[in-house]
């Protein structure tokens, strides 16, 4: 699944964004990153949104193009008489409303599409492996159920989740670092010196960003893999990553750890607020407000 191309009107403080998509990494430069991925994320058929919806005005209008393996649709999102929020529409190449049949095609239980978007400081990758696995304690009856279209109710996603849990293999945080990434029994992803368990870690702002998007793409695998194991779906929606480049010191070297992002086999769009991100560049791109040249990454 790919998102060709998006177009924004009347969003929040956006009056007019349009971006055209690459298949494999893309970085786009804004100052409404907010109601970027809000956009995004709607036209892709997310479950949960984050803008609220006083954001939405009456000409709202969001215009995308998505690919769905071989077959692009043209996705319309605006408000329709007399309902508060916005309503979707998809539309084949002859104009023909598919509606139905595309959001049949991308639909996601809402867990998987939660574990697609990497925000920040507000990210909880940190913490999903550990309530999957204690779900009694962190979720209200059929609750996770619900949240997974009951596939946590079965024994290969229990089976599979500490078999993940008890294989997973450390990892450096940041190089150069005696840190790493650790994944506790009980699910909890930790910070600990490498043969030093009881030693306490202080990460600066930068290391802990890191931090959080090591669990955040830890998580992602842990998706990938079991969908790969059930045979689930075919189609694997973009990685939507925001609040992450801006909160990074410019001496560090994320092009490994973005080459990793793409080996997940998905296109990522990263999101930024600032024009200063580790030698990325802004050029005359396709964003109406000013667009970073894309990373000189393989494309997936």
């Amino acid at each position: 699944m790919v998102l060709r191309s998006l177009l924004i009107q009347s969003l929040g403080a956006v009056d007019r964004f349009g971006y055209d998509f690459e298949s494999g990494m893309n970085l786009i430069g804004s100052r409404h990153t907010d109601e970027i991925a809000y956009a995004i994320r709607l036209v892709l058929g997310h479950r949960v949104s984050s803008l609220p919806a006083c954001r939405v005005r009456e000409d709202t209008r969001i215009e995308a193009r998505v690919c769905v393996a071989e077959t692009e649709y043209r996705v319309m999102a605006k408000k329709a008489s007399g309902h508060p929020k916005l309503c979707l529409r998809a539309l084949g190449a002859d104009g023909k409303d598919l509606t139905k049949e595309y959001f049949y095609r991308i639909s996601h239980c809402a867990e998987q599409d939660l574990s697609d978007v990497f925000c920040g400081r507000a990210d909880q990758a940190l913490f999903r492996l550990l309530q999957y696995l204690d779900e009694d304690r962190y979720y209200t009856s059929q609750e996770l159920s619900m949240r997974t279209e009951r596939l946590s109710e079965t024994k290969t996603f229990r089976a599979y989740l500490k078999a993940f849990i008890k294989t997973f293999q450390t990892e450096p945080i940041r190089e150069g670092k005696r840190y790493e990434l650790s994944l506790e029994g009980n699910g909890r992803y930790t910070v600990r010196y490498k043969d030093e368990n009881d030693r306490p870690v202080l990460l600066s702002e930068s290391e802990q960003t890191l931090f959080r998007y090591l669990c955040f793409l830890r998580t992602a695998e842990f998706w990938r893999g079991f969908e790969e194991l059930r045979n689930l779906h075919s189609i694997k929606k973009p990685l939507i990553v925001a609040g992450f480049l801006e909160r990074l010191d410019e001496g560090i070297d994320i092009t490994d750890l973005l080459q990793r992002t793409l080996h997940l086999g998905r296109q990522v769009i990263l999101l930024t607020d600032k024009e200063k991100n580790d030698g990325l560049l802004f050029g005359n791109g396709p964003c109406a407000e000013g667009g970073l040249r894309r990373p000189k990454l393989s494309r997936v």
